[in-house]
């Protein structure tokens, strides 16, 4: 039998971890971590290393399946490539015939790395709507820091750092293979570590500052410690003089936000507050590591991205070794979500301005992630602003991976017509009148860029997909040649080496390489003649934003949901919820039913405070009843004594293995999506309120 290693990166999750696979007779018997990879160092996680569970699991999807008997059915029945994909093309094209190319919408989740793929597809069908949750992951980052640097502020330099600031942001459980490596050579070497958290994560327990912070009120604490720092003349002046536009303003903004009002505000004790935000200004360099989620879900969610930049920036830690970088992958303008794929920059201005959300958010227009979700149900629901009559979801459990999932779940069955691409059934795909079964990361050659620093990585294929599974890039090409669509690859050879065309190689060559990096560039705004901004500095006051309806300076909003804004409120709910930190085990909603991972966390937990519990007669390990303005949700009590009395924290993506438990476990069936973030659309589910009920026991008659 032949025997052989292959040497990829593992597609479970953002971090991309090097892994090393072994093949036995065209079988996948092991997964090891690759401790030549520059960033995982040999690490992996669970998920990673369940690969053979997820490939070989008996319940996964393997042939396309046709739903039979209308939209309320439940029975699919299978089909062959080719009538799944006629039926499929016949769908899209008579939509764009009779209500435009707009009214057809592809959406993926977090992870898989099809954006590249999908939104050419949408270029050369004519759709300007492509939908992620970047508006809940990593968008309002993107879009807060872009507009006053320039640049997304998303590659801390941890491991030359000398002041680590971890806000809203637990490495551990979201970004292992990618963060920790370089955090503990930081650490070794002597930084300082700051953490900003409502829970007492392992990094918390360590820092040398943990400021347990109210959900929320992250702006606040983000003035204050500009406000500290301008105070004590610990800002970098020669940069702020030269480099930057608005201080004036910037100092009489922050002037109110003292340590003791933002204690207040906070929660957090002055004292606390000012030592922190001395500590940042005095230790240099310093980076920000902002949480994906942490800082991105919020009614202010820009504003918070733009004054974490601000702070960045005024105690000279943008574009330094050790500071937070400008990393511009090697594949440049064909990266991830590069321009030469993206339907915004490629199809007819008329067209491209259709794109779902500009209406809403017209900064998005500059600054382009891919439409809020919040902004596609409207369009299928009301037709607003224009009719959404078909919707393709690769990888994308849309009921259970966001907010308000009664209101996701009715919108996706009042569709015309859904597909969905995954491994297995969700709540998703049960609403979907065609299912489609993709192949796994380790049956898929691909290129990844997306986050990886100035790194781009070969994933080679090591396994022939599971029979009748396909890459999704050859679904798109094989449903493109259906539609007759002119433009888009004929081959995945061809796709990847248009991907690869800016370093120069083809993806045959590629692989025999594993990896190419470009050097990193520092303060790339001396050789460039400044930052790319309308005043070519860093705006600490945006003048330019005054136009589209938004505050030139960072805002603090207080949450809607809370003691300040709804005192009646919390009288009927008198906890704060926070939701959504991540756990290692899985990968949002994805892989519940893999038998490794759900050993290690079957139920989901609500943290809260001992005495809070047992105020209530709750006891550790209690099944309970999670209940907010929308509706209650069944999860188990978990005593965590380092959480505020006031706080608890609910995780999302349970729904497995309970009948309707995208009802029952789902805690997006009490989050809220009606009122956003007002610049990107983010939802604030990282501050509601709730209240605690007893479950009662039903006894047999």
């Amino acid at each position: 039998m032949a025997k052989k290693t292959v040497k990829t990166i593992c597609f479970e999750c953002h971090s991309r971890c090097g892994v090393v696979l072994e093949i036995d007779d065209k079988t996948l018997v092991g997964v090891k971590g690759d401790k030549d990879h520059p960033f995982s160092h040999g690490y992996t996680c669970p998920k990673g290393r369940a690969a053979m569970e997820i490939i070989y699991h008996p319940d996964r999807i393997t042939q396309p399946l046709i739903k039979v008997g209308g939209k309320q059915s439940s029975r699919f029945e299978p089909c062959s490539w080719d009538t799944a994909l006629d039926l499929i093309a016949e769908r899209l094209l008579a939509c764009r015939e009779t209500w435009g190319a707009e009214s057809v919408v592809l959406g993926s989740g977090t992870t898989r790395g099809m954006a590249p793929y999908l939104n050419r597809f949408l270029t050369v069908f004519g759709s300007p709507n492509f939908m992620a949750p970047s508006n809940m992951s990593g968008g309002p980052i993107v879009v807060g820091s872009s507009a006053t640097c320039g640049f997304g502020m998303i590659d801390p330099d941890y491991s030359s750092s000398r002041c680590i600031l971890l806000w809203a942001h637990n490495p551990e459980a979201s970004w292992p293979g990618l963060y920790l490596h370089d955090i503990k050579k930081g650490l070794e070497k002597g930084a300082t570590l700051i953490v900003v958290d409502p829970r007492q994560t392992n990094y918390a327990k360590k820092a040398d500052h943990w400021l347990q912070i109210r959900p929320g009120t992250d702006v606040a604490l983000v003035l204050g410690f500009i406000h500290v720092i301008i105070e004590n003349n610990l800002y970098d002046k020669d940069f702020v003089e030269t480099w930057t536009s608005g201080f004036d303003q910037l100092k009489e903004h922050v002037a109110g936000y003292t340590p003791e009002k933002c204690s207040e505000i906070t929660w957090i004790p002055a004292e606390k507050i000012k030592a922190a935000a001395i500590a940042f200004g005095k230790t240099r360099p310093g980076c920000i590591g902002p949480g994906m989620g942490g800082v991105c879900q919020a009614n202010d969610a820009f504003d918070l991205n733009r004054a974490l930049t601000i702070l960045s920036a005024i105690t000279g830690n943008l574009e330094v070794a050790g500071g937070n970088l400008n990393c511009i992958p090697p594949t440049r303008k064909r990266s991830c979500y590069g321009p030469d794929f993206s339907p915004f920059h490629n199809l007819p201005r008329e067209q491209a301005k259709k794109k779902l959300g500009l209406d809403t958010y017209p900064l998005l227009e500059f600054i382009p992630i891919p439409s809020p979700p919040q902004t596609v149900w409207p369009a299928i629901s009301e037709g607003k602003p224009y009719p959404v009559k078909a919707l393709g979801l690769f990888a994308n459990n849309s009921v259970c991976a966001y907010p308000n999932s009664g209101r996701v779940r009715d919108v996706l069955q009042s569709l015309d017509f859904l597909f969905s691409v995954d491994y297995f059934h969700t709540p998703t795909t049960a609403l979907a009148d065609v299912i489609l079964p993709p192949a796994h990361w380790v049956e898929r050659d691909d290129v990844e860029d997306l986050l990886m620093k100035n790194h781009v990585f070969c994933q080679t294929k090591a396994l022939e997909p599971v029979p009748e599974c396909r890459d999704e890039k050859q679904i798109l090409i094989d449903l493109s040649k259906k539609m007759n669509l002119e433009g888009y690859w004929s081959t995945i050879e061809e796709a990847l080496d248009f991907r690869l065309e800016p370093i120069g190689v083809n993806f045959e060559t590629f692989k025999t390489m594993g990896r190419f990096k470009t050097p990193i560039q520092y303060k790339q705004y001396e050789k460039k003649g400044g930052f790319k901004t309308p005043t070519r500095k860093v705006e600490l006051y945006a003048e330019y934003l005054i136009a589209l309806g938004i505050s030139p300076l960072p805002v603090f909003r207080e949450p809607d949901e809370g003691p300040v804004n709804s005192p009646e409120l919390m009288e009927k709910y008198p906890l704060v919820l926070t939701t959504g930190g991540r756990n290692l085990v899985y990968y949002h909603s994805s892989h519940r039913n893999i038998p490794s991972l759900k050993k290690r966390s079957p139920d989901p937990l609500l943290q809260i405070h001992p005495d809070t519990a047992k105020s209530m007669d709750l006891e550790q390990g209690e099944w309970v009843y999670l209940v907010s303005p929308r509706g209650r949700v069944e999860i188990r009590i978990d005593y965590d004594p380092a959480l505020h009395p006031t706080v608890v924290h609910a995780p999302h993506g349970y729904w497995y293995g309970v009948e309707e438990g995208w009802k029952t476990l789902n805690i997006n069936m009490i989050t809220d999506d009606s009122k956003l973030c007002p610049v990107t659309g983010s939802v604030p589910i990282k501050a509601l309120l709730c209240r605690i009920e007893k479950k009662v026991m039903e006894v047999a008659s």
